[in-house]
């Protein structure tokens, strides 16, 4: 036979080789291969090795797709058996009885009669139905006859059912089998459904064609780079190819697409990711289908959308789509729409950065899906692809138009079914996972993002069980979820938001390429990083001091003044005295074209008894991360943040350094007016929190937190140093230094971090430790300035002030205007030529093709004797391939040709304890 231009396989299916127990049946769940007493299956003496066993009343439901041929069966009641023993029983409505035995905790089904010794033989009804109408009926069966052949046509029957009725005389022995029950099948292998999948069926095959299709018929058709990729490396070359949402040939289908990756969603008979495909290499990332989401909703799951019917998990064919179905009780696609990208933060980009103004260019889709259980549940499944970068992101929301509250306990916004990285038969210690950055802007706890990222989980996948892994352990299943919660109570037209995941497959296993990847996504999807504004952390809040240091830096060239940790700033007092006195200082501030900001403290502090988190395992608080906090949803946490937006508003700070971010802790207080207990308490400190830093983004406060709330509005976070480092002898913090850029600035651009300075005592180490007298370690205050802004970070220059003496002052600002003259190319991305090792020349270059200045390359000698070395400077990524010209120190430029690979030889001579640089055109 051959469907759809395709030859077709015809097979033979017992539907008792289904999972059958969860059929629509009363009293008992049905069994299979054996009788409903879980006795050997027996009618009138004749046995059978397969069979359904079932009760009067029963409906079991198997969708066929239309692509059956015929059913076939016996069907008659299983035979009597001799009274068990130790038999138990409950009372029914009608005052019956359903006994049965127990044994280590199993039940199995004895009958139902006044006594146990009076169930009757049984007398029944079977009825076979396809869509719905009657297709055969027998007549009445009672216990002791002999089984009826049964062999029924399906031809275009889209869902059979099996249904048994008594006779109008009682349950009791009404124990009906359907013995072989067989069906025989073209291409489509029937399943198991609920009694309302037909009427599911047909309003979505109506929804489909009524208002999907349509849809889907206004999308253009894919062609071209959008279909096959582009050719160009999105790293060096602007790719110019808007993105695009288009429909497939079968009607059934649409991508989202920019050229770089693509994403392909089956809309019918429910809507499925059934396509990712990272189109720089033409790899496709998935290998099976799965739901679009899952929420539990009042303590029942239920999935949005997905497919279900796969027969292999370890890789995916087209023709297997015609063959999926729609989940049982899943939410079921009603209307999608297509846009552009909403800005998640109004940043208003009022200082410099690296990133102009200006939208976020790419394609919104969103999914609306609807339950019958929850007809004024709106959920809708939201994507979004961006312009010239390989990368999709994923968010779900709730909203509730009714006026009967729901609560959601938890979900799952995305799982996807990926090809695995590699495969091992054994157990392994550490699994590599796919190669694709997923992250969440749900983060805290960490310097770095790969701590960071609380609900990136890759797990593993049962259901292929083709896998090499003898366990089955193999994590190669994609899930987005909660590490708890968030137990979110919506009430009328009440709204919930999940957190973001974004998506980027990498086309090489390169760290450094790898790195140019993640520092390429922060600049699109939270610009505000590339802010980086030249700063002093000053240690005093005496007037005159501030006010000589805002001169100073005023005079020098740099930007902001940063009130430090120790420097008696206490935002928190909203005393008339407090606010006008710092209203004075900012005022002064920014009549000097210097911003003013400080530092605030959250985390690590001990309140009380009723403000404090309650520790989930002891019920106190105390021995939680920091050791002790103030709960954020609190009466004090919530005045705190208020306390802050006030301090912020009538004074006009302009940065936050707010050190103790919110970690993550769990709070198990009940009582606390933010939450409700433990569940919620997660999503709701970190929403409150992350509200805030929202908050300031939007009105232009610049926010330097040591944790990765990046994309939550944070501009900036430590680098990553032990900070007693700054008490070593300074000849090793520089060297020390050099190290902590060099390995902090792989996963994210140099403006994303900031390093330290000890300009006075930091943590001890004396003199041998800190700059000032800043004139008499000019040497060192010098080397620290070109080796941090040199990287293009920068640091917090912690002290009284930026110079000491004319001389200190004229070196801060020739390096100062050299830093500002070369600003563009020195915030790009680093490629990391060789880390500090205190004995050889070490060095980092920037690069941006898209500059004037295509890259700059920046090299220290940590030794006492002069150091001469042949560099091979790698000039790919500058954009260049023939024919360069580099400027060392902007004496004149000199010409270079590259080599097949790129590489350029660059003799570098640098006197002992320095530096030289090199300007790239």
């Amino acid at each position: 036979m051959v469907i759809n231009g395709q030859q077709s396989q015809e097979g033979h299916l017992l539907l008792s080789q289904l999972e059958i127990e969860n059929t629509d049946q009363p009293w008992w769940p049905a069994t299979k291969n054996k009788a409903i007493t879980n006795a050997p299956i027996k009618i009138a003496g004749n046995p059978y090795k397969h069979g359904i066993g079932t009760l009067s009343g029963s409906r079991l439901f198997f969708f066929l797709d239309g692509r059956s041929s015929d059913f076939k069966c016996h069907v008659g009641i299983q035979d009597k058996q001799d009274p068990a023993e130790n038999v138990q029983f409950n009372v029914l409505s009608d005052g019956s009885k359903l006994f049965y035995t127990q044994q280590q905790g199993e039940k199995t089904f004895v009958g139902i009669a006044n006594t146990k010794n009076n169930i009757g033989k049984g007398s029944v009804r079977f009825i076979i139905k396809g869509d719905g109408k009657t297709l055969w009926k027998s007549k009445k069966i009672t216990g002791g006859q002999k089984p009826q052949p049964v062999k029924i046509d399906l031809s275009g029957i889209q869902v059979l059912e099996l249904s048994v009725e008594d006779n109008g005389d009682g349950i009791s022995g009404d124990h009906a089998i359907w013995a072989q029950p067989t069906v025989t099948y073209t291409s489509f292998k029937p399943q198991l459904v609920d009694a309302n999948y037909l009427n599911k069926l047909k309003t979505v095959d109506k929804n489909f064609t009524n208002k999907i299709k349509p849809l889907v018929q206004e999308l253009p058709m894919g062609q071209g780079e959008y279909v096959q990729g582009t050719k160009a490396d999105w790293l060096v070359n602007d790719i110019n190819l808007p993105s695009k949402v288009y429909q497939q040939a079968n009607g059934k289908e649409i991508v989202i697409s920019n050229g770089l990756v693509s994403r392909t969603f089956r809309l019918t008979p429910n809507c499925a990711t059934v396509g990712f495909t990272n189109l720089t290499t033409a790899e496709t990332l998935l290998r099976g289908v799965g739901p679009e989401a899952t929420i539990t909703l009042d303590g029942d799951e239920y999935v949005v959308g997905g497919l279900d019917g796969q027969i292999e998990y370890g890789y995916m064919k087209e023709e297997w789509l015609e063959q999926m179905w729609s989940p049982p009780n899943s939410f079921q696609l009603s209307n999608f729409t297509v846009g552009t990208i909403k800005k998640r933060i109004n940043w208003p980009n009022k200082r410099w950065s690296s990133q102009p103004k200006g939208p976020i260019k790419g394609k919104h889709i969103g999914f609306d899906y609807t339950h019958p259980k929850y007809p004024d549940l709106a959920v809708t499944v939201h994507y979004e692809i961006y312009d010239g970068i390989p990368l999709i992101s994923k968010w779900i929301t709730l909203k509730n138009n009714g006026q009967k509250a729901v609560v959601l306990n938890s979900f799952k916004s995305e799982i996807l079914a990926m090809v695995e990285a590699e495969s091992a038969v054994e157990k392994q210690k550490g699994w590599e996972t796919p190669n694709i950055h997923v992250e969440s802007d749900y983060a805290f706890h960490s310097m770095s993002m790969k701590n960071a990222n609380k609900v990136v989980h890759w797990e593993k996948d049962p259901r292929y069980t083709s896998q090499a892994s003898y366990l089955l352990s193999t994590p190669c299943l994609l899930e987005c979820k909660l590490p708890i919660g968030p137990n979110k109570t919506l009430d009328a037209n009440g709204t919930f938001q999940s957190f973001r995941v974004w998506e980027m497959p990498f086309d090489s296993h390169d760290k450094q390429r790898k790195a140019l990847y993640t520092n390429a996504m922060y600049a699109k999807i939270a610009p505000w990083v590339t802010e980086n504004p030249l700063f002093l952390h000053l240690t005093t809040t005496d007037d005159d001091k501030v006010k000589a240091a805002i001169d100073q830096c005023a005079e020098t060239g740099y930007e902001m003044v940063i009130l430090s940790f120790g420097s008696g700033l206490n935002m928190e007092d909203l005393s008339k005295s407090n606010i006008e006195k710092f209203k004075a200082l900012a005022d002064y501030a920014h009549s000097k074209g210097i911003e003013l900001g400080g530092y605030s403290l959250l985390s690590s502090r001990w309140i009380s008894e009723e403000v404090d988190v309650i520790n989930p395992e002891t019920g106190k608080r105390g021995g939680v991360i920091h050791g002790s906090s103030p709960c954020l949803n609190s009466q004090w946490g919530i005045d705190y943040f208020e306390k802050l937006r006030t301090f912020f508003s009538k004074t006009g700070f302009d940065l936050l350094e707010h050190d103790g971010s919110y970690p993550g802790q769990l709070c198990a207080s009940t009582s606390h007016i933010g939450h409700k207990g433990l569940e919620d308490s997660q999503w709701k400190s970190w929403k409150r929190i992350t509200d805030f830093y929202k908050w300031c983004n939007e009105n232009g406060i610049s926010l330097n937190i040591p944790d990765w709330y990046y994309l939550s509005g944070s501009t900036k976070n430590g680098i990553g140093y032990r900070e007693v480092n700054w008490s070593l002898p300074r000849e090793r913090q520089l060297v020390l230094g050099r190290q902590n850029m060099y390995d902090g600035t792989y996963d994210r651009l140099p403006s994303m971090s900031w390093t330290f300075v000890p300009l006075t005592e930091y943590h001890g180490g004396g003199a041998a430790a800190t700059i000032e007298p800043l004139d008499t370690h000019l040497g060192a205050y010098k080397a620290h300035m070109i080796q941090n802004y040199g990287m293009g970070l920068q640091a917090c220059y912690r002290g009284p002030r930026l110079y000491d003496t004319e001389k200190t002052k004229a070196t801060v600002i020739e390096v100062v205007a050299w830093y500002k003259k070369y600003r563009d190319i020195l915030n790009s991305p680093i490629i990391h030529l060789k880390r500090a090792n205190g004995r050889e020349i070490d060095g980092i270059m920037h690069i941006n093709p898209a500059l004037q200045e295509k890259g700059l390359a920046l090299f220290f000698n940590p030794t006492n004797k002069t150091l001469t070395q042949t560099i091979n400077l790698p000039l790919y990524y500058t954009g260049h391939s023939k024919k360069v010209q580099i400027s060392e120190k902007d004496k004149e430029k000199v010409e270079y040709e590259l080599a097949r690979d790129y590489l350029v030889e660059l003799e570098v001579q640098i006197p002992p304890n320095d530096s030289t640089w090199f300007v790239i055109y």
